[in-house]
């Protein structure tokens, strides 16, 4: 039976370990990678699911726990600050911005729903005020479809 060394074996295995772990880390720290990843990090995914029904559009979001429905027709755009609109010959009309505020200064008016929800205000704001005749329906529909989802 040969005597074997397993000693420069070792040394070889840790060296191309260390050899390995060395350029994983120097690949990630390099100025050009810790900007990509902090970019991923700013770009967070939305938190809204959107589903499309034979009734319209269900939105729900899905971090602060809760759903509403859009009536048949309109279409989601953004994907933090969410907006919905329904489209006539390429235009959008009856343009709604959705949004959370953590403050209670907040008022509702002709243009503006505003909601109560676990720790702050769901606001639902008609983009062009001057459309509130055509459009304040849809505003209630909105309303009337909220519903807060209460996890365990």
């Amino acid at each position: 039976m040969p005597h074997e060394n397993y000693t420069f074996k070792f040394i070889i295995l840790f060296l191309a370990t260390f050899a390995g772990v060395f350029a994983i880390w120097f690949a990630l720290i390099r100025e050009e990678s810790a900007d990509w990843v902090s970019s991923l990090v700013a770009h967070q995914v939305s938190p809204y699911a959107v589903t499309e029904a034979d009734g319209g559009v269900i939105i729900n979001n899905v971090v602060m726990g809760y759903e509403f429905s859009l009536p048949k027709g309109f279409k989601t755009l953004g994907a933090r600050n969410l907006s919905f609109y329904l489209e006539a010959a390429g235009e959008k009309k009856c343009e709604v911005r959705h949004y959370y505020l953590k403050s209670e200064q907040v008022s509702e008016n002709e243009t503006k729903i505003v909601l109560s929800a676990k720790r702050g205000k769901l606001v639902f704001e008609l983009v062009d005020a001057s459309e509130i005749k055509n459009c304040g329906k849809y505003l209630m529909g909105i309303k009337n479809s909220l519903a807060l989802v209460i996890f365990d």
